[in-house]
């Protein structure tokens, strides 16, 4: 068991009520153990067969309790490489155009920066809230009670609120746990083009290969192999310069590029949900913060995270548009000749979505679990209330999970159009721009705000919240309407088109010149 806290270095202790659990419980999770009496008394006597083990019903307050094991590191590269999508932001700005990318990118990373830091302080104001679901529950409860509701009205309506933010988290990133499935599914058909399989099958293909991934119990537990995607990401950052450096397509190709003619209103509303997308692990930032053996250190994370992935993201913007234009694939592996470079980038990127896979479905998979009764610290030391450990009951239900994730994954590969740019905009516009922009907003109002806030404060707070509202909106129309614009399409064979033989390729008349 962890030694009793000390110093500052861990404030959760002297803030939340349920600290005290964290060094009393180690094997027996705070007396919440509950043997059976009966068993126990014949297994003190002469019944020397009994079963050591003994029955655990996990609750959210001791689990909470054993969960602060991460540190700096793991946290770092679990954020850094989940906001990495940085191979998608070419297409971005080919639907949104150059100028309006760029108001949405400097806009979306100040904006998601500062929301980032409010969720770290809210965090230290009240260690208790573990979820963003609570989170943004006590923030709404606390902004009702400042405006002089009924405390025993906001009683009522603080669980409803959580509920609703629950659910809004779990289709986020349910919707984002298909989107890494796409990905690899396309990248695997991309790679073995001798294979010739549906994309259904693919997908299924593809699931049964995520199986050990999403068994890593915890945040924590992934420090052992986060490190791996995020030098799969580097690789593939190198690969995709060398391919564009290397072919000079504004330069060496005809037609070359073209900029700004597939600009409509439908794209660039669709454009701010990806912008979301790109910026949206918030959702899941309290959960990591939960996991964190000093959460003080998370503006730490925050810094390394937005320091080195937002250059990243206007290196990649201007090169793949400059190189692309209005050709520029939310899979951009498409925009590329199929040669060994490109096989090696696409393999990368299929390490870091079969990662993706894991953290964007680990917090809703624990939370499923911990409501079972079943902790996901918890491995073979004892029994849960189904008669098997942890892990076992781990393997079944996860396995489940991930099926349901591949069935949907599947459903949108049928279709027709650049459906990976679409589900992304989606998942953006349903749940990371609330996540992201406006809730964080009504975060700061609730836990950070006081009568010495200054009006500009004020006034920043009114127009994040209110632009966040108009993204989510705007971003949900767009997503829809092109994904409606789709068809079903007969994808047995998956059949693939690369530069430069697609007619609207800016080197489909000259060819590629190295």
């Amino acid at each position: 068991a962890r030694g009793a806290p000390s110093g500052p270095t861990r404030r959760r202790a002297m803030d939340n009520p349920y600290a005290d659990l964290s060094a009393a419980n180690d094997e027996e999770s705070a007396g919440l153990v509950r043997a059976n009496d009966e068993n126990a008394c014949d297994s003190s006597s002469n019944d020397e067969n009994a079963s050591p083990l003994v029955q655990l019903d996990a609750t959210e307050h001791s689990v909470d309790a054993r969960l602060p094991r991460a540190d700096v590191r793991t946290i770092a590269l679990n954020t850094w490489l989940y906001m990495a999508t940085p191979m998608s932001m070419p297409a971005t700005v080919a639907v949104a155009g150059a100028r309006w990318s760029m108001v949405f990118f400097t806009y979306s990373a100040g904006s998601t920066y500062w929301t980032g830091r409010v969720l770290g302080k809210a965090f230290l104001a009240d260690p208790t809230c573990t979820t963003y679901a609570k989170m943004t529950s006590k923030a709404a409860s606390r902004v009702l009670i400042r405006r002089g509701v009924d405390e025993s009205k906001v009683g009522k309506w603080e669980p409803r609120i959580e509920f609703a933010v629950l659910v809004l988290q779990f289709v986020t990133y349910y919707l984002d746990a298909t989107v890494q499935i796409v990905y690899i599914t396309q990248y695997f058909g991309q790679t073995f083009t001798n294979v010739k399989m549906c994309s259904a099958t693919w997908a299924l293909f593809v699931g049964v290969m995520s199986l050990p991934v999403v068994q890593i119990p915890t945040i924590h537990d992934s420090g052992r192999v986060v490190a791996l995607p995020c030098v799969a990401v580097v690789v593939a950052l190198a690969v995709f310069f060398g391919e564009i450096l290397s072919t000079r397509p504004w330069e060496k190709c005809d037609p070359g590029p073209t900029y700004g003619r597939v600009v409509t209103s439908a794209s660039v509303f669709n454009s701010l949900g990806n912008f979301a997308y790109g910026f949206g692990g918030h959702g899941l930032y309290p959960e990591e913060l939960r996991e964190m053996k000093n959460p003080e250190d998370w503006p730490k994370v925050l810094n390394i995270t937005y320091g080195t992935m937002v250059p990243i993201y206007l290196l990649v913007m201007y090169w793949g548009y400059k190189a692309y234009g209005d050709f520029a694939k939310g899979n951009i592996n498409l925009n590329f000749p199929h040669n060994g470079a490109n096989i090696v980038s696409m393999l990368m990127q299929s390490v870091q979505c079969y990662y993706g896979v894991f953290f964007t479905s680990i917090t809703l998979m624990m939370r499923i679990e911990t409501y079972l009764g079943v902790d996901p610290t918890r491995g073979w030391s004892v029994v849960t209330r189904y008669g098997v450990s942890p892990a076992v009951f781990r393997l079944v239900f996860r396995t489940f999970f991930l099926a349901t994730e591949v069935i949907v994954a599947a459903i949108f590969l049928a279709v027709s159009g650049d459906v990976i740019l679409d589900i992304q905009s989606l998942a953006g516009a349903v749940g990371m721009t609330a996540m992201t922009f406006f809730l964080p907003s009504l975060i700061h109002y609730g836990f950070n705000m006081t009568e010495r806030s200054s009006n500009l404060e004020r006034f920043w707070v009114v127009v994040n919240f209110t632009m966040g509202v108009a993204i989510m909106f705007s971003g949900l129309y767009g997503s829809l309407s092109s994904l409606f614009a789709n068809k079903l399409v007969d994808q047995c064979p998956v059949e693939y088109v690369y530069a430069p033989h697609d007619p609207r390729d800016p080197c489909y008349v000259s060819g590629i010149h190295y």
